[in-house]
């Protein structure tokens, strides 16, 4: 391989890590997507691609929130991508490579976080000397570096001198040993959609999952097609759902005050947001449009120097340098204000989360016009929001919006299109861009009272539920289509013989896909370690393959 491939692939995998612009780097963090551009750089998009969308599938369900990470799917998607091409594997064999590959992952993710610590602390001395530039800088520099040490280098390496210890891995490897890890291979998708399932299965909505999967299977529709009949399904679903509050009825809500305290009131049906409108006021420092814009494009750095002490807080800060430089005229008070935001701070910042930093801009506006908006008021509404948000955001973003689109994306790699990726990628941009910025204006419009009226009125439970029924069905037509085993068992028969799969086809197609998921969402149930699961799948696919049990359908 040429020194720029390796540079591209490094480059790649550094700004996997470094989320110095999230809506796009978060794209990075996704097999299918860097499957394809590491084939681009090596040369092999085909491969590249058929091997990223391998890799995807185990993944689909692996949720990351919190500030942790169970699987370090970055490594998986491009170090093992690289593997597959520089060996001159089959792309079907991607997992074996990924799965060891993302477990190492996880070290460098511990590294980075745990080292990125520091630089919030150059932060604080920077700040108290006046020096807010400085906090921008810590936000992004370090950070950059660490994860140029940590995943660029590694990758340069690996393309650079790893072709033929990878192709000498491969030719040592028995055929008969290949051919049980694309059994392996063919049920570990298993365990991604078992994961969606198990986050999207509420016990109301699991039939849709079935619907999904019977669906492939007896119509012949392909993803897509079942993806918009879902879809129809889910609008009919939030247009007549039965959460509808009855008009006059009283329902219990939660209402989060300024302080923190959540008090439990008993109130009417919800009325529409236009019915009650923030107050106009009009104030001599006011944040223009502009400004208000450049702030919500901060917001995509949060999570720039991620870190295990204050995970987000940096980035926060960073964001709000742009509204209190608008808002203060002398250095000190920016620089007193400034400070209010480098404590500890967690929640979704993408889709749903950019409505906080609005109602912070609307606080912080009050607050520098002699509002009684004190610093404590604006910490503990942030705080108070963080925790409902990031339920809502991730489940957005994370558990619906991305395995619904990456999960059709994959499915059209693997038949060879390389609009599968493409358009994942840019349905998936759209949304998080426009909801974000959407939410951002919202919050600072109409203040702290916006987040809680939409969560008292129930819209977003609906919301919710209604999108849950498209992931479900999705993934149920994937548990049919991408769990790709089958028997090879035959049995005699007069004088004849028949084969077992051909039995069960005829009760049901797919049933063995299916009952290997059911199997794995049944492990996770019972709160069964993943790398227990990977581990029970190795040794199915293994000892099913050598037993004559199970063959690769690919």
């Amino acid at each position: 391989m040429t020194v720029a491939s390796a540079l591209l692939v490094a480059l790649l995998a550094t700004m996997g890590q470094w989320w110095f612009f999230g809506p796009v780097t978060k794209c990075l963090v996704y097999p299918l997507t860097t499957g394809l551009l590491v084939g681009i750089f090596m040369g092999d998009p085909m491969t590249g691609m058929l091997a990223g969308a391998n890799i995807q599938l185990i993944y689909l369900g692996w949720i990351s929130a919190g500030g942790t990470m169970p699987s370090n799917t970055i490594t998986a998607g491009i170090y093992g991508t690289v593997m597959v091409i520089l060996s001159g594997a089959d792309p079907t064999m991607a997992a074996t490579f990924a799965i060891p590959l993302s477990m190492l992952g996880l070290l460098q993710n511990q590294v980075y976080m745990t080292v990125n610590a520091a630089w919030i602390h150059q932060a604080d001395k920077m700040l108290e000397k006046g020096n807010i530039r400085g906090v921008r800088l810590m936000n992004f520099v370090p950070s950059f570096c660490m994860a140029v040490l940590l995943y660029g280098v590694p990758v340069f390496l690996m393309v650079m001198f790893g072709s033929g210890w990878a192709q000498g891995l491969i030719s040592s490897v028995p055929g008969s040993v290949i051919s049980a890890l694309q059994v392996v291979g063919g049920i570990m998708p298993a365990l991604g959609i078992a994961m969606l399932l198990n986050y999207l299965g509420k016990p109301k909505l699991v039939p849709w999952f079935f619907g999904g999967f019977f669906l492939a299977a007896y119509s012949g529709l392909g993803l897509t097609a079942i993806s918009i009949f879902a879809a129809i399904i889910a609008i009919i679903f939030f247009l007549t759902g039965n959460e509808t509050v009855q008009k006059g009825a009283t329902k219990a809500v939660k209402r989060l005050s300024v302080n923190k305290d959540v008090k439990t009131v008993e109130v009417q049906d919800a009325p529409a947001l236009d019915d009650e409108p923030r107050p106009v006021v009009e104030y001599s420092k006011k944040l223009s449009k502009s400004t208000l814009v450049k702030t919500w494009l901060w917001s995509t750095s949060t999570e720039a120097c991620y870190n295990y002490e204050r995970l987000q807080a940096l980035g926060i800060a960073n964001l709000m340098i742009t509204p209190i430089r608008a808002l203060y005229d002398t250095n000190e008070r920016r620089v007193e204000e400034l400070k209010k935001y480098l404590v500890f701070y967690n929640s979704e910042v993408f889709t749903i989360g950019p409505i906080i930093n609005g109602i912070t801009c609307s606080m912080e506006e009050a607050r520098a016009n002699g509002e009684n908006v004190t610093a404590e008021d604006i910490n503990a509404v942030r705080t108070g929001l963080m925790g409902p948000v990031a339920g809502i955001g991730d489940t957005v973003m994370q558990g619906i919006l991305f395995p619904t689109l990456f999960g059709i994306g994959c499915s059209m790699a693997l038949d060879g299109s390389y609009l599968g990726p493409v358009l994942s990628f840019i349905i998936f941009e759209a949304a998080i861009f426009g909801c974000g910025y959407f939410m951002f204006m919202t919050g600072y419009k109409q203040g702290k009272s916006s987040l809680l009226r939409i969560l008292k009125n129930g819209t977003i439970d609906r919301i919710v539920n209604a999108f849950s029924i498209v992931g479900l069905m999705v993934v149920g037509a994937m548990a049919y289509s991408r769990v790709l085993i089958s028997t090879p068992v035959t049995f005699a028969v007069g004088g004849g013989s028949t084969s077992l799969q051909s039995v069960l086809n005829s009760l049901a197609p797919g049933i063995i896909p299916l009952a290997l998921t059911l199997l794995v969402w049944w492990m996770l149930k019972k709160k069964i370690n993943t790398v227990w699961i990977i581990l029970a799948i190795f040794a199915i696919g293994i000892a099913g393959y050598f037993l004559g049990i199970f063959s690769y359908m690919g």
